[in-house]
């Protein structure tokens, strides 16, 4: 009896240990993430409301990671630009800094990517969470399916960013 309610209480733990989020670090904390490359649209200057009324239109890179993840300010440092801790993030904006990496980094790419995260700052910025690439391995290629297959939250976010289909 002991021992069928032990393998009870361990059957009903662990599915939720699995279920929390991983936890990261905004920059200048270097993190590892896994997911799927996505080109997505959203309008631009002068209004970021339409493109077909006339704004520009930005079109950019985006991981949708593989699991959400947590993000918390880095020990020992300063609020940088607009950090603060945001949970449950499944999309994040890509910055591609080296012409080397843009190769890389094509819609449905799956890729491990090593870098640095800041929050959302300016009207360019279209997801809650940037990664700032320091090295992309794209480890294979898949047919995107479901562009946003992201959590809620995010979700919310794109809304107030009138993503564009």
């Amino acid at each position: 009896m002991l021992y069928t309610r032990l393998l009870l209480l361990i059957a009903l733990i662990i599915p939720q240990l699995s279920l929390a989020n991983q936890t990261v670090c905004f920059e200048p904390k270097v993190v590892e993430l896994d997911g799927t490359i996505v080109t997505l649209k959203f309008p631009g200057p002068p209004n970021y409301e339409s493109i077909k009324d006339g704004d520009r239109d930005e079109t950019g890179p985006y991981l949708i990671l593989n699991d959400p993840i947590d993000i918390q300010l880095s020990p020992n440092n300063a609020q940088i630009g607009n950090d603060e801790p945001t949970n449950n993030v499944k999309l994040v904006q890509l910055i591609v800094l080296n012409d080397s990496d843009r190769d890389k980094v094509k819609e449905g790419n799956q890729a491990h990517i090593t870098g640095t995260l800041s929050a959302a700052l300016t009207g360019h910025h279209h997801a809650r969470v940037l990664l700032d690439i320091k090295k992309i391995n794209v480890t294979s290629k898949k047919e995107i399916i479901n562009k946003l297959d992201v959590t809620t939250e995010d979700f919310e976010f794109l809304e107030t960013q009138n993503l564009q289909n």
